[in-house]
């Protein structure tokens, strides 16, 4: 058997598919692709977490694999400051009329110096909204079950793009 006939393994800038699912530390269900197209991206281009992507890196197509990532080498430590209340008036200017604020909501917030941030609305009530600057996925463990799908070098529209969006190119 010539090195050509081995699958090939997961590297710098080749494409994958995968199929995953995410659960944190309770077992619940965060995320996942089964019932789905397998999940596609371009290794060490910054499109996974770093951990997650270090895990990957020498597999194959065909393996299955489980990774535990926790907060430290995820989305860190819920940082308090980032949680702030903010007068309701405040809020409702920046959004569309009609646009009601729930609990679990995220909405994209401008900082003063014109750049965006994704909060989350944590609580409401008529004077004050209570929105969270944190990742949602802050403070978690995160639990990853790995099917690898292919593993394949990406075409040049890929490579010049920096990223993949297809099983095959």
């Amino acid at each position: 058997m010539t090195d050509n006939a081995q699958p090939m393994l997961i590297d710098d800038d080749c494409v994958v598919a995968m199929h995953y699912r995410l659960t944190n530390g309770f077992g619940e269900l965060i995320d996942g692709s089964q019932g789905e197209l397998p999940m596609v991206y371009m290794h060490n281009t910054n499109a996974l977490l770093p951990s997650l992507e270090r895990e990957l890196t020498g597999h194959r197509a065909g393996e299955a694999l489980a990774v535990t990532i926790y907060p430290e080498d995820g989305y860190g430590y819920s940082d308090e400051s980032l949680i702030q209340d903010w007068p309701m008036d405040a809020v409702r200017e920046r959004l569309p009329d009609g646009v009601p604020l729930i609990v679990g909501q995220r909405l994209q917030a401008l900082g003063n110096d014109d750049t965006s941030q994704l909060v989350t609305v944590i609580e409401v009530n008529e004077e004050t909204v209570r929105l969270d600057a944190n990742h949602p996925l802050a403070g978690q463990v995160l639990h990853f079950e790995i099917s690898i799908v292919a593993v394949r070098e990406p075409s040049e529209a890929e490579r010049t793009q920096g990223f993949a969006t297809s099983v095959n190119p």
